[in-house]
């Protein structure tokens, strides 16, 4: 007898592990730019719950579960396949905001969300047929079904006492289950929330107006640093000669820097608002479309899209990036081949690709070596200040300021490989938002300060005319936002974005949370600029 239930119970445990893990493995199968469903920290959690359901004893309850359960993961397949990128809790606001619209869009699509509907469904079904055939002979065990629910509703618990998205946000490492889960979690409590005065509705918005233009006959990379601020750097005055290798290329015509200021204080919001282009601090309908995605504009315009970071979490940093429009997806992990474990690997890796850069090609790569821990972050052989037995803000100050020596090497090393490359090239740098070293007492970021915006911007024009790089110059101005440059990358990708919502000279600092229910600032980019460009003027 035992042995039987025990057969009985492997059967159905194994439908369910299948329909957890087999539809996110076949799916991107047949969908070379889905790359969810492998993060292992997020499967073993998955494999747990779904394990406590089939030895819960409440049938009734396990049913609807799995039933819940299949509609997340179904759902975001489907959504996935159709958008490039997974939905989230203010996707469902939106929609339901216009039900009618929504409705009819997916019925005209539905014929073209077949194969991950089927995927999905039939690993859902399987499960579903075993445990209702079996649930009897199964073994089960007291109280389980305490800790099962307790975990399936965490998300949503959590979603009730936090105040900002971040955490729920979809992470494309993760599975299209789980993501359904946090999702509608989220969503869930952000409407109790909302009907009980705890939470504003969303604003609305014009949408941008997107106008086809001509592509520059060009490749165009942009490199995304990390927690850098221009303070720290000898290029902008810094009293440690912090940036040797970029020091030439000063008297290059090609070659030029401003400091700017970051769209946000947080790298997923900074990512999310830069290369969505976006203005406001709390649009949601303009990031869920992603209609001024960079990845996206540039795939309309012919190019190839590739995107390599040595970030850990590049899943959860990038989860409004069009995935579905990036050709060439390296994370930190895809980059354990080489003898390295820093950010020379972006160069690595873009070398071992053979990019044939006579057609149009669209390259980020997005660093981390000034990222905390900053000592973790370069290679001890190349440290010149010390931070063995140095007090704290010794310590923080010598490993930032290592961390920047390497990066600027990093840096110098990618502009002098394509300009070996033989073809018009624009070079954007900028970090995803600055870094406090000491300042009024204050060290790293995440609060909504204009002191925590300060980045240093950085261009190089391989093999462009002079023209066009003083005019990129001229249109940029002494100091501009991530905003401003966003819109400049899309120019050159081909496409004038025209934000009615723009109040002239007025911008938005944002703070840890994408949709700015984290808090944000408002400030005078004029007023900025006359405080800071006479000190920088070049």
């Amino acid at each position: 007898m035992i042995v039987k239930k025990a057969k009985y119970t492997l059967f159905v445990l194994a439908a369910f592990w299948a329909f957890l893990l087999l539809p996110d493995m076949i799916y991107g199968l047949i969908n070379e730019n889905y790359r969810a469903g492998f993060d292992v920290k997020s499967i073993a959690i998955s494999l747990v719950l779904i394990t406590l359901l089939l030895l819960s004893r409440t049938p009734k309850l396990n049913i609807l579960a799995l039933m819940f359960l299949g509609y997340a993961q179904v759902s975001q397949l489907m959504y996935f396949h159709y958008f490039g990128g997974f939905y989230s809790a203010f996707d469902i606001v939106l929609m339901m905001a216009e039900t009618q619209d929504a409705l009819i869009g997916f019925v005209d699509a539905l014929p073209f969300m077949a194969v991950p509907f089927c995927v999905s469904m039939a690993f859902y079904l399987i499960a579903h047929i075993a445990y209702k055939k079996y649930q009897s002979q199964v073994f089960t065990l007291p109280y389980i079904s305490i800790l099962f629910v307790l975990i399936l509703t965490l998300p949503f618990l959590q979603s009730i006492r936090s105040a900002t998205s971040q955490k729920f946000q979809p992470n494309i490492a993760h599975s299209s289950m789980k993501n359904g889960l946090y999702s509608l979690s989220f969503f869930s409590a952000r409407q109790l929330k909302t009907a009980v005065g705890l939470r504003k509705e969303l604003p609305n918005y014009q949408p941008y107006l997107i106008a086809k233009t001509q592509p520059q006959d060009a490749n165009v990379v942009v490199l995304m640093g990390e927690s850098l601020n221009y303070d720290n750097l000898g290029l902008f005055g810094y009293e440690r000669p912090t940036t040797p290798d970029l020091l030439p290329y000063t008297n290059d015509k090609n070659f030029f820097y401003l400091p700017a200021l970051s769209s946000a204080v947080s790298t997923r919001v900074s990512l999310a608002l830069f290369f969505n282009t976006v203005y406001e601090p709390d649009n949601t309908a303009h990031i869920s479309k992603m209609d001024t995605s960079l990845f996206k504009l540039a795939k309309q315009s012919g190019y190839s899209t590739h995107y390599i970071t040595t970030q850990k979490n590049a899943g959860g940093l990038s989860y409004s990036f069009s995935l579905g429009d990036i050709d060439t997806w390296k994370e930190d992990k895809d980059l354990n081949s080489y003898n390295s474990t820093y950010d020379d690997r972006l160069l690595l890796e873009l070398k071992s690709m053979n990019l044939d850069f006579e057609k149009p090609q669209f390259v980020t790569l997005h660093m981390r070596s000034a990222h905390v821990p900053y000592i973790d972050n370069y290679p001890k052989d190349q440290e010149t200040y010390p931070v063995e037995g140095q007090p704290f803000e010794k310590y923080m100050v010598n490993s930032y300021d290592n961390s920047v020596l390497y990066t600027q090497k990093v840096i110098a090393d990618i502009y002098a490989y394509f300009k070996d490359s033989g073809k018009p090239t624009y070079i954007f740098f900028t970090p995803d938002h600055g870094e406090l070293m000491g300042k009024d007492g204050r060290f790293g970021h995440n609060s909504v300060d204009i002191d925590m915006a300060r980045v240093p911007f950085m261009f190089y024009g391989v093999n462009l005319k002079q023209d066009k790089i003083q005019n990129l110059k001229d249109e940029l101005g002494c100091m501009p936002n991530h905003y401003l440059i966003s819109l400049q990358i899309a120019k050159v990708l081909g496409y004038e974005i025209t934000n009615p919502n723009v109040e002239k000279g007025m911008y938005y600092l944002n703070g840890t949370d994408v949709f700015g229910e984290a808090g944000f600032m408002k400030y005078d980019l004029a007023g900025v600029q006359q405080a800071t460009c006479p000190e920088f003027a070049q």
